[in-house]
């Protein structure tokens, strides 16, 4: 089923005539939780490559091939899990 377009109401004035209102402009409730969702899987996904990298620099094991001493992953997963947090959260 298509949408439609917003409909348009009619509505009598104190004096009985009939006026057109508009309908209320969209909201951006879609494009919000989008931007939530995608902020909190960054999050995580930062998260759990900086804890990665941190129990790889403790114990020696490599989780990414490039990346023997665990500088890449340690530093890039606690940016990627910063912007995450600032998209996620509402400013």
């Amino acid at each position: 089923m298509p949408k439609s377009k917003p409909s348009r109401r009619r509505a009598r004035s104190a004096h009985g005539q009939i006026r057109r209102e508009e309908a209320a402009p969209p909201t951006r409730k879609r494009s919000r939780r989008l931007q939530t969702r995608v902020g909190w899987s960054l999050a995580i996904a930062g998260g759990i490559l900086f804890l990665l990298g941190n129990i790889g620099a403790r114990t020696g094991i490599v989780f990414l091939p490039f990346d023997p001493h665990h500088v890449f992953g340690q530093v890039g997963g606690a940016i990627i899990g910063l912007i995450g947090i600032l998209v996620a959260t509402p400013r």
